[in-house]
C-alpha cells in the first residue's frame, strides 16, 4: 500500500508542469514574491519666508514665495530575474512628469563586477547621489548647482568592481552622453532683480541649463529673449564621437573604528573634453573637469539604540572649465579653475528629534573669483518612519556687493510604500 502511494505521488510530480507549486494541470505556475515590484511614492511640500525683497526705502522685508510641492516622486522597481533588476523613478510637477531615474542593474557578474545602465544619479561624491528629500536638511548644497548644475544625473553606463578583500573598497567607472545635472531647488530673488543664471524670474528654476517656469511657459520665453544669446556655445549634439562623451571614476571605502564609529570616504572625478561647442568659431570646443573628495564620520553607539547617533562630514569640490566670454566686443577663451566645500553635522537625539548645522564656501564657476558663503541650521521632527517635519534657517552671501539673503523653510516629507536610493546612510 505504501509503495502504491509513493508511486502515485511520483507520477503526479512528473505530470505537473516544471516549477509548479500548486494549482490544477494546465494552469501557469505561481509566481514567486521576488517578482512583485517594489512601489513607493514620496511627497515633499515646502513653504518659506525670506528677506530678498526690499521696501521703497531699500530696507529688507520678509515675504514668502508661498506653498510649493518640492517633490512628488513615484518609484517602481523589481528583480527581472535572479540576475538583474530594473528601477524607475518619475518626478511630477505642475508642468507634467519627467524621468528622474530609469536604469537596470546586473549586480552579480563574474570577478566581483556590477553594471548599471540608463538614466540615474551618477556615482560621484556624496550628496550628488541623494535625492533632495533624502537629505537631512531641507535644501540642496548650492555648490552642487554651481559646479554640476545640481545632482549629476547623466544617461550612460557604470561598471563597479568590488575588491576581493575583507576590507570594503569599490572602484566605479562611468561613460555618459554628457555631464548633465538637475535641480528643483531655487533661491528667492527680488521682483525687480535683473534676470540671469543666479536670478531666474520669480517662480522659475533651472533644470540643468534649461529654465523651467511651472504654469507660465511665456515667462521662460521672455527670459531667453532678454538674457540668453542664441550664439553662445551649445551643448546639443546629435552625433557624438568617443571624445565627445563624458567619463567618470570613483573610489569608495569605509573604515570601522570599533563598535560605535565608522568612516565613509570617496574620491571622484568626471570629465568631458568636448563639454560645449562654439557656434562663433567652427571646430572649437570647450572642456569641463569636476573632481572632489568626501569624508563622512558616523557615531552609532549600539547600547543607545538605533535612533541615537551623530554624523558629520565634509565634501570638497573643484571645477575647471573652459568658457567663451566677451571682453569689449572681443570673444576670448577663458580657462577657469574654481573650488569650494560643503560641511555639515547632524545629531539624532532620539527617535523623534534630530538637529544639525551646515556651511559651504565656494567660488562661482565663472565671473569674478569672489567666494560665496552659505550656512544655516535645521531641526527635524520624525513623526514616524514615514513622515517628518523639517525646519531650516539659512544665510546666503552671494557677492560682497549685495545684501545676504536669509531664508526660513518648513518642509513636510511623507512616504507611501517602499522607497530607497541604494546604499545611503
Amino acid at each position: 500500500m505504501t509503495m502504491r502511494i509513493a508511486a502515485g505521488a511520483f507520477l503526479c510530480a512528473l505530470l505537473l508542469p516544471a516549477g509548479a507549486s500548486g494549482g490544477t494541470a494546465g494552469e501557469p505556475p505561481a509566481l514567486g514574491a521576488w517578482q512583485n515590484p517594489d512601489i513607493g511614492f514620496v511627497y515633499d511640500m515646502q513653504v518659506d519666508m525670506h528677506d530678498a525683497e526690499s521696501n521703497q526705502d531699500g530696507d529688507a522685508r520678509w515675504t514668502t514665495r508661498g506653498f510649493r510641492v518640492s517633490t512628488a516622486e513615484l518609484s517602481v522597481g523589481a528583480d527581472v530575474d535572479p540576475y538583474g533588476r530594473i528601477d524607475f523613478n518619475a518626478f511630477f510637477d505642475e508642468d507634467g512628469a519627467e524621468i528622474h531615474e530609469l536604469f537596470f542593474v546586473l549586480p552579480a557578474l563574474p570577478m566581483n563586477l556590477k553594471v548599471r545602465g540608463g538614466h540615474f544619479l551618477a556615482a560621484f561624491g556624496r550628496w550628488s547621489q541623494f535625492h533632495t528629500h533624502a537629505m537631512p536638511f531641507a535644501s540642496e548644497p548650492r555648490i552642487l548647482r554651481e559646479y554640476l548644475e545640481g545632482h549629476l544625473a547623466p544617461t550612460g553606463v557604470e561598471v563597479s568592481w568590488l575588491a576581493p578583500i575583507s576590507h570594503y573598497v569599490e572602484l566605479t567607472g562611468g561613460i555618459y552622453n554628457s555631464m548633465a545635472g538637475h535641480s528643483h531647488d531655487t533661491d528667492p530673488v527680488a521682483e525687480g532683480a535683473a534676470w540671469g543664471p543666479d536670478n531666474p524670474p520669480p517662480g522659475c528654476h533651472f533644470h540643468g541649463d534649461e529654465l523651467h517656469c511651472p504654469g507660465n511657459a511665456d515667462l521662460a520665453d521672455a527670459y531667453y529673449a532678454e538674457v540668453a544669446d542664441p550664439e553662445d556655445p551649445t551643448r546639443e549634439r546629435t552625433n557624438r564621437g568617443l571624445g565627445d562623451l563624458a567619463y567618470s571614476g570613483r573610489l569608495a571605502s569605509s573604515f570601522e573604528m570599533g563598535s560605535s564609529w565608522s568612516i565613509d570616504t570617496g574620491l571622484s572625478a568626471v570629465q568631458q573634453a568636448h563639454y560645449s561647442f562654439s557656434q562663433r568659431f567652427p571646430g572649437r570646443t570647450y572642456s569641463k573637469l569636476t573632481w572632489g573628495a568626501d569624508v563622512t564620520v558616523f557615531w552609532n553607539p549600539p547600547e543607545a539604540n538605533a535612533y541615537r547617533g551623530m554624523d558629520f562630514g565634509i565634501e570638497v569640490l573643484a571645477n575647471r572649465e573652459k568658457l567663451e566670454t566677451r571682453e569689449e566686443d572681443v570673444f576670448v577663451q577663458q580657462d577657469l579653475a574654481r573650488s569650494g566645500f560643503f560641511a555639515y553635522v547632524r545629531y539624532r537625539a532620539s527617535r523623534r528629534w534630530e538637529y544639525g548645522f551646515f556651511g559651504e564656501k565656494f567660488a562661482p564657476r565663472r565671473g569674478p573669483d569672489d567666494p560665496r558663503r552659505r550656512f544655516g541650521g535645521f531641526l527635524t521632527l520624525n513623526i514616524s518612519h514615514f513622515q517628518s517635519l523639517n525646519l531650516e534657517i539659512s544665510r546666503y552671501e552671494k557677492t560682497p556687493y549685495t545684501d545676504p539673503i536669509h531664508m526660513l523653510v518648513l518642509q513636510y516629507d511623507g512616504v507611501i510604500g517602499y522607497h530607497t536610493h541604494g546604499r545611503q546612510r
